[in-house]
């Protein structure tokens, strides 16, 4: 399998191999020290589940677990040691190709140390500390069938502080649809080569996944995601096929790695040093299949990402717009991270339909060939973010026909847009409720690095739909050291203001504007435009009427205007005349009987009605 597991023995260089889960970096107290004893071993029967044999579907496979039925409190051996005791036990799963162990009921104490090793002592994983205490912990895997556990304390334990529930089995190359490092197809381009220039900080977000859905095991792709109060809340977007049927024990044992990927554009013999997570809780998700979902899932991981990660938190848009060009950064069939480009416009459809439907549910995309091969998507892809030009996210990868021998067939992402809150008000089905804690309205959101010296523009109103005359006030959301503010607004009075908080703003003229705020540090600038944001509606007067009404504008007419009447009854109705003035029209209902009647008003993305009182019926 493509030299999966060739390791340097470098004995001196062990804390080299030590993988972050947040973890400490160290060496077993038996690699420095004189024990005598041997190290009790169990062996685990390898028996792969009959329906990973029948299964052919995304994601793509990692492998399975076998239960662990033992009570660790009565198999391992206490040694003395140099610097106190060190318990040991080791585990066999025979002719596996790599193992992993699922934790429950971690309770170390003060100066404790987890380790894990393999016999030859080339790989270590640890140590973990009474900062890994939890009921759930997932390890990354150990190569070849055996695991050495080593933990060292200052006293024996009658009770091991720690339980194991299960044990895991990567996929070997005896078994059908193997996947992980080296597997991805020939046809793929990391993230690092020249494809990826741009894209060095969007990709610190995007980890592979080796998800946990009951005694099966998957590869998957996601992606750290920003919020409106940009404070590094660990959210964590994928699809909702990655672990469909996974319940809530599971997801705590999903394990998360950042920063896997070559150092340059050639796959490299070994895998880089890997940086993990352990753990999440499933906030929300989409609910049916692709007919009428968007497939679409939100985490929360149990850990903050370590700031040594150098994590970065995606942006999104949740707008309708079709981006001309953009990038998916992915981990195909749970390989290094690699990039794929699209160059030509998606287009709106309904999952795996090659027709244009503007209210489909997914983004059609279509690869391109670039300098350094033509990047696709494969098994383990799933779940991964497509970028828009811009660099903000707009789908998550449900599937497609995409792959390197099928380079130009076509794959298909979830829309942001419809996961937003096309679901329902639940917070359990849509993103908005934890995207936009703030109520901010934002339909784009940078991302960003967690800089202390970031500053975010932000600004937010109570309501975007005034009618001439009035006011409204400008909520300031905007975050970090900001040192300047300079707000305009688009036909506003004032029509800008460079304070922190510009008070009320009154429009005095029909239509839709704008609003910016631009904010500065010493050293950064950011701004925000949201077009189009206010809607200024015509005044009617008076109200109630003797059936001749104002419709008063404040400037000029729109030439595109549609005016409607309707009873009280929803039944459309005649008027007798409509007079057009400079900045105004008069709208004669006579002759009408007295009683409810609605007008409404329509013209360039506005569309208000008016309900107004006739008092009684006049006739000329």
């Amino acid at each position: 399998m493509k030299n999966r597991f060739l390791l340097l023995v470098l004995l001196i260089l062990v804390h080299a191999f030590a993988i972050s889960q947040i973890s400490t970096k160290g060496i077993p107290d038996s690699f420095h020290s004189s024990l005598n004893g041997e190290i009790p071993s169990i062996e685990i029967p390898n028996i792969l589940p009959q329906v990973l044999l029948n299964e052919n579907k995304t994601p793509a496979r990692a492998g399975y677990t076998l239960p662990f039925p033992y009570n660790l409190s009565n198999k391992g051996n206490w040694l003395e040691a140099d610097n106190g005791y060190v318990w040991q036990l080791e585990i066999v799963v025979p002719h596996a190709v790599a193992v992993n162990l699922y934790f429950n009921n971690i309770n170390l104490g003060d100066g404790e140390k987890l380790y894990l090793y393999n016999p030859k002592k080339e790989l270590v994983l640890g140590a973990f500390t009474k900062n890994n205490n939890n009921l759930y912990m997932c390890t990354d895997f150990i190569p070849r069938d055996t695991i050495i556990i080593e933990l060292n304390a200052q006293k024996r334990h009658k009770h091991i502080p720690f339980s194991i529930h299960e044990v895991g089995v990567l996929l070997s190359d005896y078994h059908s649809n193997a996947r992980g490092f080296g597997d991805a197809g020939s046809c793929e381009v990391h993230i690092n080569c020249i494809e990826g220039e741009n894209w060095q900080d969007k990709k610190k977000g995007v980890a592979r996944i080796l998800l946990k859905e009951s005694n099966k095991t998957f590869w998957c792709t996601g992606t750290l995601i920003n919020n409106t109060k940009n404070d590094g809340t660990p959210y964590f977007l994928t699809a909702n096929h990655c672990g469909e049927f996974s319940d809530a024990f599971d997801y705590q044992q999903w394990l998360f790695y950042f920063d896997y990927e070559s150092e340059n554009c050639n796959q490299p013999e070994f895998e880089p040093e890997l940086k993990t997570l352990s753990g999440a809780s499933l906030l929300s998700h989409s609910s049916g299949g692709t007919s009428s979902g968007s497939d679409f899932k939100l985490l929360m991981l149990n850990d903050d990402v370590p700031s040594e990660y150098m994590p970065y938190f995606n942006g999104w848009n949740r707008t309708e717009d079709v981006s001309s060009s953009g990038v998916t950064i992915h981990h195909p069939q749970g390989d290094l991270k690699m990039i794929s480009t699209y160059e030509n416009p998606l287009v709106s459809t309904k999952y795996d339909n090659q027709n244009e439907d503007p209210d489909g549910k997914y983004w059609k995309v279509n690869w391109n060939e670039t300098v350094s091969g033509h990047g696709v998507t494969e098994g383990g892809s799933s779940g991964s973010p497509i970028f828009n030009n811009k660099g903000n996210i707009i789908g998550s990868l449900t599937g497609g026909s995409a792959s390197c021998t099928s380079e130009n067939a076509p794959d298909y992402y979830g829309k942001f847009s419809f996961s937003w809150e096309s679901y329902g008000q639940d917070s359990t089905s849509q993103l908005k409720y934890w995207l936009d804690p703030l109520m901010t309205g934002v339909t784009i959101l940078k991302g960003t690095n967690l800089d202390s010296t970031n500053i975010f523009a932000g600004f937010s109103v109570e309501t975007e739909k005034i009618t001439i005359g009035e006011s409204l006030s400008f909520i300031n959301t905007s975050f970090g050291n900001i040192s300047g503010y300079n707000w305009y607004f688009e036909e506003g009075n004032p029509e800008s203001s460079e304070l922190e908080n510009p008070g009320s703003i009154k429009y005095d003229n029909a239509g839709i504007y704008d609003v910016r705020l631009i904010v500065t540090s010493t050293d950064k600038i950011d701004t925000l435009t949201r077009v189009g944001y206010i809607r200024v509606l015509p005044n009617i007067s008076p109200n109630p009427t003797n059936g001749k009404i104002k419709l008063a504008f404040g400037n000029k007419i729109p030439d595109d205007y549609s005016i409607r009447v309707f009873d009280a009854t929803g039944r459309e109705t005649g008027y007798w005349n409509i007079e057009k003035g400079e900045n105004y029209l008069n709208i004669d209902l006579r002759p009408k009987i007295q009683g409810i009647y609605f007008i409404n008003y329509s013209a360039a993305g506005i569309n208000n009605n008016y309900k107004v009182v006739v008092v009684g019926e006049i006739v000329d």
